[in-house]
C-alpha cells in the first residue's frame, strides 16, 4: 500500500488510524482488524449493523447481494450505455468547475468503474468506495487494463461510514447513490460523509434519480428495481434540500431528466 493511501485511510468506527499490513489494517483504537481482498482493503463489518435501523440494514443487505450478483452485466444495461456519456461529460464539467487538476479525488458508490475512469483524468490520486465487492474487482480489472491502476486506491466500504480522514480530499462525487439509500436519514447522513472528508474550497458533484414526467411515466417515486434494490425518486425541492444542508448547491440541473445533477464547492 502507498503512503498516500496509508495516510488518507481511517477507521470508520473511531475515525482513529490504522496499522497496515500486507494482508489487513487494525485500528490503534478500537483494535478492530479490517482484510485487505484482492488489494481492496475492506471496511464492511457486521458491526455495521448496530449503526443502522433493522429495515435499513436489511435493505443494504439486499442490494448488496444484488449488486455482486449483477456486477458483470451491469455496464451493459441499456439505459447506461445510452445515458452515459451524456452523463459523464456534464459530470465532469460540474465537477470540475473552474478548477484545473485535483491532487486527491473521491467517488463515493463507484460501481463498476463507470464514471471512476472519467474522474481519473482529473487528478493525481483516485478514490473509488463501494460496497460490492464483486463490482470492485471488475473496477481494479477496468483500471489496471487503462494501466491507471498505480494512481487507484479502491475501497470496500459503507459510503455512510467512510474510512476516510476529514478534509483529505480535492474533489468528491457520487454518481446516482443517494437514491439507493432506504430511509432519509441515510441519505443525510452520506452527504454529511462527503461533506466532511472534503477540503474547503474542495468541489464536489452528487446525482440522483428525477421524479420527472420521463420517470412518471416508467415507474413510481419510490420502490424496488428487480434483484432486491431499493429506490427513491427526487424532485427539484428536495434534492436541493438533501444536498444544501450540508454543502452548498451553486448549480442544479436535469441531466435527460433522468437524474439530478448538483454541484458547488464546499465553504471555507
Amino acid at each position: 500500500m502507498q503512503q498516500w493511501q496509508i495516510e488518507i485511510l481511517r477507521c470508520p468506527f473511531d475515525r482513529a488510524r490504522l496499522d497496515v499490513k500486507e494482508e489487513q489494517m487494525q485500528c490503534v483504537e478500537c483494535q478492530r482488524t479490517f482484510p485487505v481482498v484482492g488489494g481492496v482493503p475492506s471496511f464492511v463489518l457486521p458491526d455495521l449493523a448496530t449503526a443502522h435501523e433493522r429495515e435499513e440494514w436489511l435493505r443494504k443487505q439486499s442490494e448488496i447481494q444484488a449488486r455482486d450478483m449483477q456486477a458483470s452485466q451491469y455496464d451493459h444495461l441499456l439505459g447506461l450505455v445510452l445515458m452515459s456519456p451524456v452523463e459523464a461529460r456534464m459530470t465532469l464539467r460540474a465537477l470540475r468547475g473552474k478548477a484545473g487538476q485535483f491532487a486527491a479525488l473521491a467517488e463515493i458508490g463507484c460501481g463498476t468503474g463507470r464514471m471512476l475512469r472519467h474522474f481519473a483524468a482529473l487528478a493525481d490520486f483516485v478514490i473509488g468506495v463501494d460496497f460490492s465487492l464483486q463490482s470492485l474487482q471488475l473496477c481494479r480489472q477496468r483500471m489496471q487494463q487503462a494501466g491507471i491502476l498505480e494512481k487507484v486506491m479502491l475501497i470496500h466500504a459503507d459510503a455512510c461510514f467512510l474510512p476516510l480522514a476529514d478534509e483529505m480530499l480535492d474533489a468528491v462525487a457520487s454518481c446516482q447513490l443517494v437514491e439507493h439509500l432506504p430511509s432519509d436519514r441515510l441519505r443525510r447522513q452520506v452527504l454529511a460523509e462527503m461533506a466532511r472528508v472534503l477540503k474547503a474550497g474542495g468541489r464536489y458533484a452528487v446525482s440522483g434519480y428525477h421524479w420527472s414526467w420521463l420517470t412518471r411515466w416508467s415507474g413510481a417515486k419510490q420502490g424496488m428495481h428487480q434483484g432486491g434494490i431499493y429506490y427513491y425518486r427526487f424532485t427539484r425541492n428536495e434534492f436541493y434540500e438533501l444536498v444544501s444542508a450540508h454543502l452548498p448547491v451553486e448549480s442544479l440541473r436535469s441531466v435527460l431528466g433522468y437524474v439530478w445533477l448538483a454541484s458547488g464547492s464546499k465553504e471555507a
